[in-house]
């Protein structure tokens, strides 16, 4: 699977639905990442458009994706996504792929030391606060100055956003972490 062309981009940047994920694909253009990092993977199809559009944009290197679902362990209600499955489809972009099963909470500290230098990083809106509180302490260390954080919220049952969480931000939240576990 290539990278994606200009209609095709066009497309998912001006015409795709869900609607707020078009902020992404035009925030990949202006500022395009080499690694992604993804916790709480919204779903297979955006996460291999995600990798296409960075490899339109980001021609020098190869693109590094890392994605932290539940995977089989989803909760009731939430849409199944079997690990095998993302791993066949987004192995076939040609990018860098790891997966990592289980809770953000509990996986994301394992690996952030291994994240270092990561240029986007989107947060699900799956993903709940109380599992993010442990998880906060550890983004800081893999985020750059340039890094984009983006946490999905819910607005309604059928509608989302994306919320930009400045550096600034992503510290204040890390170091409220620190000092309640003090």
């Amino acid at each position: 699977m290539a990278a994606i062309g200009w209609f095709g981009y066009a497309r998912l940047a001006y015409f795709s639905q869900p609607q707020h994920e078009r902020m992404l694909y035009k925030q990949i253009r202006k500022q395009p990442p080499q690694r992604i990092v993804e916790v709480g993977i919204g779903s297979t199809e955006r996460a291999v458009q995600l990798i296409r559009v960075a490899q339109r944009y980001r021609t020098d290197s190869p693109i590094s994706y890392t994605g932290f679902d539940c995977f089989e362990e989803r909760p009731a209600g939430a849409a199944p996504l079997p690990l095998i499955h993302a791993h066949r489809q987004l192995q076939l972009t040609g990018a860098r792929v790891r997966l990592v099963p289980g809770f953000p909470a509990a996986t994301l500290p394992q690996l952030a030391n291994s994240l270092q230098r990561t240029d986007m990083m989107l947060i699900s809106s799956d993903v709940d606060d109380a599992s993010l509180e442990k998880a906060w302490f550890y983004m800081p260390r893999m985020c750059h100055e340039q890094t984009l954080v983006l946490r999905e919220l819910r607005v309604s049952d059928e509608q989302s956003r994306f919320e930009l969480i400045s550096q600034a931000e992503l510290q204040r939240r890390a170091e409220v972490r620190t000092k309640r576990a003090a």
